[in-house]
């Protein structure tokens, strides 16, 4: 297998697995090349736990900004919105739909890795923040989230603790969950349906 190597800015992307392996015609050498092959993975390794991602975002007109990363660009709103419609989606509605689409994905991802078949998977998000009115200036007070509260709604015919695992494991290994709930209330359940 593999591993899978991010690409590092300034280094050009490379494309296929480096031959490592002797040429053809005997095994001459086969150990070189298993201890090379390792070597290349832990510096593989080395890389990935320093790696930072990086965008920039850009004011723009009627309340909203733009965010570039990689070759992706989205819109934002303004930081916080009580409007039933907006041109784009609020700050806060885009911190929480990152962490449910996070966990969305890194469960589907477990569930593969466990052989689970899953017919649908739904996330719904919930997050409050301390004290609205202090972002809008209208009182002293914190205006961080709160709470945070994510539901996974699972449909499959698989055993529920084998599901529940597979969440379990995706929520343990998300760096969004991790970091948020080292801040704030960050609740999770898991209902399969």
């Amino acid at each position: 297998m593999q591993a899978l190597r991010p690409r590092v800015p300034g280094q050009p992307a490379r494309r296929g697995r480096r031959a490592l392996l002797p040429a053809q015609g005997g095994a001459a050498g086969s150990g070189d090349a298993a201890e090379a092959e390792k070597k290349a993975l832990e510096q593989d390794k080395q890389r990935a736990k320093a790696y930072e991602w990086r965008l920039r975002v850009r004011a723009g007109a009627n309340l909203s900004s733009t965010a570039y990363c990689r070759n992706f660009s989205w819109k934002l709103g303004q930081p916080a919105s009580f409007e039933e419609r907006d041109e784009h989606p609020s700050a806060v509605e885009a911190l929480l739909g990152a962490l449910g689409g996070a966990l969305a994905t890194g469960y589907a991802t477990e569930c593969s890795r466990d052989g689970l078949e899953m017919d649908d998977i739904e996330i719904t998000v919930k997050g409050r923040l301390g004290n609205i009115l202090a972002h809008l200036g209208l009182e002293e007070g914190d205006p961080s989230f709160s709470s945070i509260e994510v539901r996974c709604f699972a449909s499959t015919l698989e055993e529920e603790s084998r599901a529940r695992a597979a969440w379990d494991r995706a929520v343990a290994r998300s760096p969004l969950a991790a970091t948020l709930a080292k801040a704030l209330d960050l609740k999770t359940s898991f209902t399969t349906v």
